[in-house]
């Protein structure tokens, strides 16, 4: 039996080269996709993009801020031209405005009195036979009038009464004015006698 050589290398004459690195290629095809990337984008920033119209929107109007303008310098400039006469208008006075009256009440006025009711009188009489038989009547007249007593209107009238009629009646006025609020005297006589007469009345008339 024939043993055969557990190893058997068959070999040939050629020599095998250096064998090629797999992460080449890879990176050749990373840098052409780089490169394809880069002008796809440059192109699409080139091309306008379309875009859906959106509805205008209203937009407030700015305000306009006026900005100070610079007031020019005047300047001083010399005008001359003839004398003008100008229309003097003066202006219309105020119609005077009369003052508001104010009605105060007042006192109605008293009634004058008549002369019996403001002369007050005071007398007495005494027997008298010179020159003849009388009884003299001295008046006394206090004047309260408001007005002056006179021969003018004073009057006193003397009457002599007996056995309820009139026997015998004089009139007289004083010869003198009497002032107001004054007194003035007179004296009257009337024809009788004291004895005779029943009374004697002395009155003052309007």
């Amino acid at each position: 039996m024939t043993e055969e050589s557990p190893k058997i290398r068959l070999s040939s004459a050629r020599r095998a080269g250096p064998k090629e690195s797999p992460v080449l290629p890879f990176a050749v095809v990373l840098v052409a996709l780089t490169i394809v990337l880069v002008v796809v984008f440059a192109v699409r920033d080139e091309e306008p993009e379309f875009q859906i119209p959106s509805p205008a929107t209203p937009t407030a109007t700015p305000h306009l801020t006026p900005t100070p303008s610079t007031t020019p310098t005047p300047e001083i400039v010399k005008h001359a031209s003839e004398w003008i006469d100008a229309t003097v208008i003066l202006p219309t006075p105020p119609s005077p405005t009369p003052p508001s009256f104010v009605a105060h009440p007042t006192r109605a006025p008293r009634p004058t009195p008549s002369i019996s009711q403001c002369a007050e009188i005071r007398w007495s009489t005494i027997q008298a036979f010179s020159p003849s038989a009388q009884v003299k009547v001295d008046i006394q007249v206090r004047n309260q009038c408001p007005y002056d007593l006179g021969p003018d209107n004073l009057w006193i009238d003397i009457t002599g009464w007996r056995g309820g009629g009139r026997v015998q009646s004089v009139r007289g006025h004083p010869f003198e004015t009497i002032r107001r609020d004054r007194s003035g005297d007179l004296s009257i006589g009337l024809p009788g006698s004291l004895d005779w007469y029943d009374e004697i009345t002395v009155v003052v008339q309007d």
